[in-house]
């Protein structure tokens, strides 16, 4: 083997070998078609003369070199610069190479990869702003929306059907007062409220059917939850009177309508059990 193979083997055994670096840290272009991304299978194609596959674009960090006939796997696809995959002997290289040194795609093939970028001018960015889009497929919702919180499926005369169900929440501040320790504390805490959500309707894995909800009127507590003690309101005695007659007097007091310059509560206010420190753990600015 030449001094050049064998520097070009080496530099390929070595990406390899840390951590298949070009798979774990690699960037994807906006203006790059990736197969993996619609649902593609890689496209064997051979080198029609040596050529270098290099990390970057910018042919720089050559990573190998590939002779006459050597077989690789186009994986991105672009103008000028095809992103293709190598198997070697402890794993996957994968680097750019120029696409004039590949056999050339066939009309059909070509066709279909100027059709995918074409439309993936349009999903890029609605998945940059997460939105979905009619024509989308699972893997690009995902990658806009995320995982939805509930899903179902069902099979019609027109193909299995799936909704993904997904729920929009605000979060609203309030506060809440409590005894800890022997002093009054007051906490402002945050709750999440339900104020709609969508559906997205997949019919043999592509996006039909969006269907929009709005309001909610249910709000669930962000853990940690809080423990407050709860308030027991203790009533007066009241005394039976007659129908027809005049309320009379509870005993000790007065008239049962207080006069309005000294109105008097319904009762006393307890607090039932024990005293609780906060939930969260953090020590409050007590209120004597």
């Amino acid at each position: 083997m030449s001094g050049s193979h064998r520097t070009s083997w080496l530099g390929l055994l070595l990406a390899a070998a840390c951590g298949v670096a070009a798979l774990a840290d690699e960037i994807r272009h906006n203006d790059v078609l990736y197969l993996d991304e619609v649902g593609m299978r890689p496209i064997p194609l051979k080198a029609r003369h040596a050529t270098q596959i290099t990390f970057s674009r910018g042919q720089s960090a050559v990573l190998g070199s590939l002779r006459l006939g050597q077989a690789v796997r186009l994986i991105g696809y672009s103008e000028k610069r095809y992103y293709v995959e190598k198997p070697i002997a402890l794993g996957t290289v994968r680097g750019w190479v120029d696409a004039e040194a590949l056999e050339p795609l066939t009309l059909e093939q070509r066709a279909v990869l100027d059709q995918q970028c074409e439309r993936a001018r349009t999903i890029k960015p609605a998945i940059a702003r997460h939105e979905v889009l009619i024509g989308m497929t699972q893997p690009e919702v995902l990658a806009a929306v995320g995982q939805p919180q509930e899903k179902s499926s069902s099979r019609t005369a027109q193909g299995d059907e799936e909704t993904w169900s997904y729920v929009t929440y605000r979060y609203e501040p309030y506060t809440q007062s409590s005894f800890v320790n022997g002093f009054y504390v007051t906490q402002t805490l945050n709750r999440k409220v339900v104020t709609g959500g969508r559906e997205v309707v997949f019919r043999n894995g592509v996006v039909t059917t969006i269907r929009a909800k709005e309001g909610g009127t249910q709000a669930q507590e962000m853990p940690p939850p809080v423990v407050v003690p709860v308030p027991v309101i203790i009533p007066q005695p009241m005394v039976p009177h007659k129908p027809g007659g005049k309320a009379p007097s509870l005993p000790g007091k007065g008239s049962v309508t207080p006069p309005r310059s000294t109105p008097k509560p319904p009762g006393s206010i307890k607090f039932q059990g024990p005293k609780q420190p906060s939930s969260d753990g953090k020590t409050s600015s007590p209120t004597p």
